[in-house]
């Protein structure tokens, strides 16, 4: 995982901030094997909503197959933040996720973008006494 992080202060007043994180995920599972129960009868439904042998729901021989994780993430955040006074600040933010999914299995492929926005504002109700900065 790779992470950066920018701060720009423009004004007395206008804060930028730019964040962003590449990381790289793989995993999985070795092959194993356990023995299948021996009293369960083949023909026993596993529950009501699964017909046929119940005994391939026990069967952990392909597990490692379907294990297998690799994926890619971008992820960048571009911001701003606004003092209008001591005690209020107004803020807004972009954030783009690029996610690249190179293992594509259970859930199906997962590779896509997100884009979202923020927007909002910060207010310090402390009574605390606070003295300026020079």
């Amino acid at each position: 995982m790779f992470f950066v992080n920018a701060n720009l202060r423009a004004s007395e007043k206008v804060n930028f901030y730019l964040e962003g994180v590449y990381s790289l995920a793989n995993g999985g599972f070795d092959p194993f094997d356990l023995p299948l129960p021996e009293d369960i009868p083949a023909d026993e439904p596993l529950s009501p909503d699964h017909v046929g042998n119940s005994k391939g729901a026990y069967d952990f021989t392909v597990i490692s197959d379907y294990s297998d994780l690799e994926s890619k993430t971008l992820e960048g955040t571009f911001g701003l933040n606004y003092k209008l006074d001591r005690k209020a600040r107004l803020y807004a933010s972009v954030n783009i996720v690029d996610l690249q999914d190179d293992q594509v299995y259970v859930y199906g492929d997962l590779t896509g973008k997100i884009l979202t926005y923020a927007t909002g504002m910060t207010v310090d109700f402390s009574s605390r006494n606070r003295s300026r900065r020079p």
